[in-house]
């Protein structure tokens, strides 16, 4: 198992300020209200119209979000790439059709309708809204699963290859959630802008409801995507899919919660998540297995095992080449923090990109600039650390869990 060094020997205040350079940078990359207004507006607009479609098949329809936009890690896209907005249209009344006859009425109503007849496309898993700007709607049909009882709502989707398969996003998102609610048992120390003067500190409000681990995931993701769009990198086109990436960092991030550990900052946690990520991959007869906690029988490494062009392989490879990419970029920002902030900056653009870190940076300096003029500077820029008080008592936190909340019709998450 590749493990950190450099990262893990930092002094605490150290760790504390870089993890809130790398808050600072991913409030940048989380997707604004104008963004979610859009995205909200439009999802609202094919729910509305999909579910207004007398077809015996479409009767009752309902749509819901999946993915990122329901588990609060969006982040945003990189220039010239969309996001992806995923949605689960659940057909209750079409148990009996077949995945061509669920297709062929869905593609229909979509062609014609005026607005999104000229957007769609189908993919291999439903179909694609393509608005212009940068992002496009998904949408996968999907019908009861009856096989056994299971969390959230287990269904059938669609799919080229298979015709149906198993899938329960909703089950997955309520796994996440639980997850969300236990915090590992972290140092209380004081934050870069808890050092300087009351008086100077700006709130920064937390719109979407961010906790640790929400966190910890859009760093992992944000990382996925600068390490792929790398010009020397051969293996970025088989870069880990975010649901694979998530699942496995959900399952590292509940096995250190559950060991009891105290960590000295979340830094630390966000170290241990990653370390441990390759260790809950299955393999087994030459077949790999990222599990869907709420439902065993999906995997999100299925195309891990794909024979066809070497597909499998590659994407593999792919993963294991992020991962330690991952960890040597974290190692070499630990080694510039010891260097001077612009140092540590420039390292930190290299793993999460340019634009958000310069944002983060000058967040920064702006806040110690200020302070510098009360008299109240509290950071040692010459090494990027914090000139913070001594820890203070050792905090428990409480593990809590969300209620589970039933699929409503046409109900927007990422609003809440």
């Amino acid at each position: 198992m590749i493990q950190f060094n450099a990262a893990r020997q930092l002094e605490v205040p150290q760790k504390a300020f870089l993890m809130e350079a790398i808050d600072l940078a991913l409030d940048q990359l989380d997707l604004g209200t104008s963004d979610l207004e859009k995205i909200e507006s439009a999802y609202n607009g094919v729910g509305n119209y999909l579910a207004g479609c007398e077809h015996p098949l479409l009767e009752d329809a309902e749509i819901y979000p999946q993915g990122s936009i329901r588990l609060r890690t969006t982040v945003k896209p990189r220039t010239k790439e969309e996001f992806d907005v995923d949605l689960i249209l659940f057909l209750p009344n079409a148990g009996n059709a077949t995945r061509d006859e669920i297709n062929d009425v869905v593609w229909k109503h979509l062609k014609a309708s005026k607005v999104y007849g000229p957007l769609a496309e189908p993919l291999a898993r439903g179909f694609r809204i393509n608005y212009s700007g940068n992002y496009h709607l998904d949408i996968t049909p999907a019908v009861e699963y009856t096989a056994e009882e299971l969390r959230g709502q287990p269904l059938w989707v669609v799919d080229k290859r298979f015709q149906f398969k198993e899938s329960n996003p909703e089950g997955f998102a309520l796994c996440f959630d639980d997850a969300c609610g236990l915090l590992p048992k972290i140092m209380r120390t004081q934050s870069f802008r808890e050092t300087l003067s009351a008086e100077m500190i700006k709130d920064f409000p937390d719109q979407n409801d961010k906790k640790l681990l929400n966190r910890i995931i859009q760093v992992i993701k944000r990382h996925r995507d600068v390490w792929a769009a790398r010009e020397d990198n051969r293996y970025g086109e088989y870069k880990p899919i975010s649901v694979l990436l998530t699942t496995l960092a959900t399952l590292a991030y509940l096995h250190i919660v559950r060991l009891g550990k105290t960590f000295s900052s979340e830094l630390d946690v966000l170290l241990d998540v990653l370390e441990l990520m390759p260790t809950f991959i299955q393999q087994a007869n030459d077949e790999y297995r990222v599990e869907n906690p709420s439902m065993h029988e999906e995997n999100y490494a299925e195309k891990w095992n794909r024979k066809e062009k070497m597909e499998g392989p590659k994407l593999r490879q792919g993963f294991f080449e992020w991962h330690k990419a991952a960890i040597h970029d974290l190692e070499e920002l630990a080694r510039a923090s010891n260097q001077g902030m612009n140092v540590m900056f420039a390292s930190l653009s290299e793993a999460l990109g340019e634009r958000p870190v310069k944002a983060a940076r000058e967040s920064i300096v702006e806040t110690v600039s200020a302070s510098r003029e009360k008299g109240n500077l509290g950071v040692v820029l010459g090494t990027g650390a914090i000139a913070a008080a001594a820890p203070k008592t050792v905090k428990a936190v409480t593990a809590k869990t969300n209620p589970i909340v039933p699929v409503k019709k046409n109900r927007f998450y990422g609003g809440e």
